[in-house]
């Protein structure tokens, strides 16, 4: 059983590998997440939806960096900006 369901009601999408009988394996903020014991994901639920995915089109262009960069955001406007200078940079030393 493979599904895809979207309740507008709840703002809700739920992606189905099989039947979710049990209590979510791990709840991640809007996501929660059903595996097995070895360690297929079977189900996820996103509440709310619409607005999680309104952020995820908001930064699809953004790179989230760890470790000691976490919270900090590269865009690709910040990317053209670094190219730009390191080019002005070797033509000026050629």
């Amino acid at each position: 059983m493979k599904t895809v369901s979207y309740i507008p009601a709840n703002d809700k999408l739920v992606l189905k590998f099989r039947s979710l009988k049990k209590k979510p394996t791990k709840e991640l903020g809007r996501f929660k997440l059903w595996w097995d014991e070895e360690g297929y994901i079977y189900g996820i639920d996103i509440m709310p939806f619409m607005e999680e995915l309104e952020e995820f089109k908001k930064n699809l262009n953004t790179i989230r960096l760890g470790g000691i960069w976490k919270g900090i955001k590269i865009t690709d406007e910040d990317i053209r900006e670094i190219r730009k200078d390191l080019l002005k940079k070797l033509e000026e030393k050629w």
